[in-house]
């Protein structure tokens, strides 16, 4: 399966309070890019092998690179908590593709097998409706609260009793938001950006609603746990990647419980997402 092209858009290459008065280089699309600040603040982003200057932003703590032509506004997303919140910016790679990366973040069924014990209980898989829907550009799965994470993680920050809503969306965004009576409680957005072959830089905001030392505690809370749940999903994901190396040709095969994963390939590939069906039932 060749790789599908990069849609226009912005796409995150790194932190903006890591880029200071040195230069650094990082990978987008296989090519190397060198991003500096000019003494007029501005950000540069020059491609050395054709000395092209790449249009650059930096907004929501990240520096965005423009593919194509996007819009302006597009750089940065809307609020992920609408009232005040307070948030943090997770960074790292995964040696795979968008859609795989894209897929396992957004895919709640594998929790139970993955991260069992913390998030989910051993032998607590429950059977569960989840409603799709999709929209120009966009697909989204919503989970009841019977689906959230169970283990006893996950009952420490309350995640046990939240409805999921999971969400990718063009150019290559995957959002995830808990809600507790239709009130945010969490809400994460993952920009994945295409950096060598068959490598993605993820670049996620997580955020919680108030501020003050509550709001912190959850913050640094959700942050060990979030890098050892993308440990254990990059193990995963690189041996997918692995697979798929050796077996290059094979067709693409969506499993039953796969629900976002033909609208997320259909998306990268510049195509209008369809909901196969509205309602599924499943055990997560």
């Amino acid at each position: 399966m060749s790789a599908a092209p990069v849609l226009p858009g912005w796409y995150p290459l790194l932190r903006a309070r890591d880029l200071r008065a040195l230069p650094l280089t990082r990978c987008f699309a296989g090519n190397q890019l060198i991003l500096r600040r000019t003494p007029e603040a501005r950000i540069e982003a020059t491609d050395p092998a054709g000395q092209v200057v790449r249009i650059t932003a930096e907004a929501d703590g990240w520096i965005f690179v423009a593919e194509g032509s996007p819009p302006e506004s597009a750089r940065a997303g809307s609020a992920l908590i609408g009232a005040q919140s307070a948030q943090i910016l997770v960074a790292g790679h995964v040696r795979a593709g968008l859609g795989d990366v894209g897929e396992n973040i957004l895919d709640t069924t594998h929790t139970s097998v993955v991260h069992q014990d913390y998030l989910r209980r051993p032998g607590e898989r429950r059977a569960v409706e989840a409603i799709v829907t999709s929209g120009d550009n966009w697909i989204s799965a919503t989970y009841p609260p019977g689906a959230a994470p169970s283990g006893w993680g996950a009952r420490l920050l309350g995640a046990h009793r939240y409805t999921i809503c999971d969400t990718f969306r063009a150019p290559s965004i995957a959002e995830v938001t808990y809600t507790d009576d239709g009130a945010p409680v969490f809400a994460a957005r993952f920009h994945l950006t295409p950096a060598a072959p068959g490598e993605t830089y993820v670049a996620a905001t997580i955020a919680v609603p108030g501020g003050g030392a509550v709001a912190a505690i959850k913050l640094a809370a959700l942050r060990l746990f979030f890098q050892r749940i993308f440990a254990e999903d990059r193990a995963i994901l690189e041996l997918i990647g692995a697979n798929r190396d050796a077996h290059r040709g094979g067709p693409l095969v969506f499993a039953p419980q796969d629900l976002l994963r033909p609208g997320i390939e259909a998306i990268l590939s510049g195509r209008q997402p369809a909901a196969p069906v509205h309602s599924v039932a499943l055990l997560v």
